[in-house]
């Protein structure tokens, strides 16, 4: 992992925490490909299960600084459980166990962050049981003796995979229930700033065994390069607090990536490369009913220099394309971001917010009904307690957000 650049304090300084086994793969792969200085090596990977965690630290331990120790720096066994059962509340209960030891972790290799990227796979328990308590503990005030007073006002943005839609009842669950936990606390209020949705079978031309995992996450880290990118040493910036304000007062921060690379800047047009990205939302979702829209353009220096894009020809291209789709009463922003290469390749990526969610609850939702009524029915849960109540508060939270983000 290379070290800062001289211009380090231009950037917006953001700190990745993966949980679980699936977080713990992304996270790795952001050490073997990442050189986002917006990252850097501020990136904890957390378990409940050693084993899953040894597994994470072995993918990364070749990237690091030689005589940098992974376990000390980089990774934390939390609970006093070996695993979460598949089980979010297991996660969650977990992570309340070790509260402190999490925020002191967090604290130590996120010094100073502007913003938290918690990544996790909504389908298991670790993660999508721990991420949005930890968030929530956050959001809420956090009485902690390992809380620093500069995380107060850190922006706490999730990455949520949703599973593929062939997997187990159970994992379905986990996910409609991370789902409604990531965007709302259990009082109603807003939980996660920003919700950054991907889903597997979307990603993924494998439905078979699901077992091959770097397609998909090499094209999220793409996007979430694509979008840290966009911070301060751009042109036309938009920065993590862009991303969040506006979608929080109207309700609407749930997003999802859209992107298409190494499009020919010479050949074609931005309103083209617009539509390009938007073929690749990375949920299935109706464009036409995002209420958010931003676009992020990086192009190499030389042709933003020369003038063969610039700042207006993105924002009107933007407007051309947001008019053709029916998104002109969107908020959003644009942002044109150099790269440092030679060519013409143009990169382009679209969050889309606040659009319709029932295509993707869609996948899920009957095996959702169907793990529910076995917990009805008496469905041992092990150690981990789940009343009607709480099941019926997260149910509750989650139809409300749909409502407000119906197409």
């Amino acid at each position: 992992m290379s070290n800062m650049s001289q211009k380090a304090d231009t950037y917006t300084r953001w700190t990745v925490i993966a949980s679980g086994e699936g977080g713990g793969r992304i996270a790795s792969q952001f050490f073997t490909r990442s050189d986002n200085p917006g990252i850097d090596d501020r990136i904890l990977v957390m378990n409940t299960n050693r084993a899953d965690i040894r597994n994470t630290i072995s993918r990364m331990e070749t990237h690091l600084d030689d005589g940098e120790d992974p376990w000390a720096n980089h990774a934390l066994e939390f609970g006093s459980q070996q695993g979460a059962g598949n089980f979010f509340v297991m996660g969650q209960e977990a992570a309340r166990e070790d509260l402190d030891r999490i925020v002191g972790s967090m604290s130590q290799v996120g010094t100073a962050t502007d913003a938290f990227l918690h990544t996790a796979t909504l389908g298991g328990g670790t993660g999508n049981g721990s991420i949005p308590y930890i968030i929530d503990q956050f959001k809420s005030g956090l009485d902690s003796d390992a809380h620093e007073g500069w995380m107060d006002s850190t922006i706490h943005t999730a990455l949520a995979v949703w599973p593929y839609y062939y997997e187990a009842p159970q994992r379905q669950f986990n996910a409609v229930c991370g789902l409604s936990r990531l965007l709302r606390s259990s009082d109603g209020s807003q939980n996660a700033d920003m919700v950054l949705l991907a889903a597997n079978s979307h990603l993924s031309d494998d439905e078979t065994t699901g077992t091959d995992y770097s397609e998909v996450n090499d094209q999220i880290i793409s996007a979430i390069d694509l979008m840290i990118g966009a911070g301060r040493e751009t042109r036309g910036v938009i920065d993590v607090q862009d991303y969040v304000t506006v979608p929080s007062q109207i309700g609407a921060y749930h997003f999802t990536p859209a992107v298409a690379t190494d499009l020919n800047g010479d050949l074609f047009e931005m309103e083209y490369m617009f539509d390009k990205a938007a073929e690749n939302a990375f949920v299935p979702m109706d464009v036409g009913t995002s209420r958010v829209t931003y676009a992020v353009v990086r192009a190499p220096e030389s042709m933003i220099q020369n003038g063969d894009i610039t700042e207006p020809d993105v924002q009107n291209a933007f407007n051309d394309w947001k008019r053709k789709h029916g998104l002109l009463g969107a908020s959003g922003m644009t942002s044109l971001t150099p790269k440092q290469e030679r060519g013409t390749d143009v990169d382009v990526l679209l969050l889309l917010g606040g659009f319709d969610l029932d295509p993707l609850l869609d996948h899920s939702w009957e095996e959702y009904e169907e793990y529910k009524e076995s917990l009805q029915s008496g469905r041992s849960l092990g150690n981990g307690q789940l009343s009607a109540t709480e099941l019926g508060r997260i149910e509750e939270n989650l139809t409300e957000y749909i409502e407000i983000n119906e197409g």
